[in-house]
């Protein structure tokens, strides 16, 4: 069942977005939902690893589709189904590169994850959003990631959420 999808896009080049968002050890730098991360071997199919989000248990993933550069998936076992991450990086006519992050639940666990699908949402999008900050080579992905991110909480984009936190975390 699919829940729903977020997107960003920014100005920054597609192998720094895709070195960032597969350094797994890093993902609590940027990542809002993330406390604890962890790969258990190269980011390659088949290969597991645990993260732990803030205020909740940890958990097993398993990257199951690489296709280097462009798009990755990871799925993450829970009681009676499975949660599916789908990550896509797109150079745009631009210059930039346009992310997006799709989540899907299958089995009898899907009704249940749809009731934490707002907050997941919006963890997501002021994620994606702080991913671009950490990607950009210039102070300009800035607003482009705010726009994103701001269209996908459905908030004005002057909202600056997470990426106004992680710059002043990070000045």
């Amino acid at each position: 069942m699919h829940l729903f999808e977020c997107e960003a896009t920014f100005e920054a080049d597609p192998d720094a977005v895709w070195k960032a968002w597969t350094d797994v050890a890093r993902w609590p730098e940027w990542d809002v939902s993330k406390e604890i991360a962890r790969l258990d071997g190269p980011f390659e199919p088949g290969v597991s690893g645990w993260a732990k989000q803030r205020g909740n248990l940890g958990g097993t993933f398993t990257i199951t589709v690489v296709e280097a550069g462009r798009r990755w998936v990871s799925e993450c076992p829970v009681p009676l189904g499975k949660v599916v991450f789908d990550h896509v990086i797109e150079p745009v006519a631009t210059g930039g590169v346009r992310v997006v992050k799709r989540v899907e639940a299958e089995g009898g666990i899907a009704p249940l994850v749809r009731l934490f699908a707002p907050k997941m949402r919006r963890d997501i999008a002021e994620s994606l959003a702080a991913l671009g900050l950490v990607a950009a080579a210039a102070p300009p992905g800035l607003q482009a990631a705010n726009e994103r991110a701001a269209a996908c909480l459905n908030r004005p984009s002057g909202d600056r959420g997470a990426v106004a936190r992680y710059v002043r975390k990070n000045r």
